[in-house]
């Protein structure tokens, strides 16, 4: 029984190392001037993160407060870089970490603009850029079918015109050709019944 359990924290231990988001810390970064509670936070944000960029679903989201560990691995398998984007772990430690390197070069504005220039942290926001995505596909779609209703109204309209001219034309066919010659009353009954037909 020892043996199985052993045997399974391994494969759950292995699986988890082989889906897990490898992201390390920044040189010089100290996690231990973070408090507790604002690294709580910062996982809290990461978790949320982490399915607006899969968009379709995640199949590993976690985040350790302590360590900073964290795992992003999308429904499909694949691991997004959550870099670029805001309110993830490496969005913070960036934001900490710069913060940490202006207060070890207190009088020294050259060390300080060496801190400005590592600092590149995301700046994408992940939850409108998956309403943007989800937005774009809305539109395709009734693009496309605006589209089609266009081209089925237009093919109605089309084939009505055609109904009606070959209903039209069929009297003056029967009658010889010329309506001159008939009273007004005949025409206007033809074109009562030329509109009938039609409607």
């Amino acid at each position: 029984m020892r043996t199985s359990i052993v045997f399974l924290s391994a494969l759950a231990t292995s699986v988890m190392g082989a889906n897990s988001t490898t992201y390390t810390l920044p040189a010089g970064f100290n996690v231990g001037l973070v408090d507790s509670s604002e690294r709580s936070a910062w996982c809290s944000a990461q978790r949320n993160t982490c399915p607006d960029i899969c968009q379709d679903g995640t199949r590993l989201n976690s985040c350790d407060s302590n360590t900073l560990d964290f795992s992003c691995v999308c429904a499909d398998g694949s691991t997004p870089d959550v870099t670029p984007f805001k309110q993830t772990v490496p969005f913070f430690v960036c934001q900490a970490n710069y913060g940490q390197c202006i207060n070890s070069h207190p009088d020294d504005a050259e060390g300080q603009r060496t801190c400005k220039k590592n600092a590149v942290c995301g700046s994408k926001n992940a939850t409108e850029e998956a309403d943007s995505s989800s937005s774009s596909t809305t539109t395709a779609a009734s693009t496309t079918l605006a589209m089609a209703t266009s081209t089925d109204s237009t093919a109605s309209q089309t084939s009505s015109v055609a109904a009606a001219s070959a209903t039209t034309s069929n009297p003056a066919v029967a009658l010889g050709g010329d309506m001159t010659k008939y009273s007004t009353g005949f025409m206007a009954g033809l074109m009562f019944v030329a509109a009938r037909m039609i409607l």
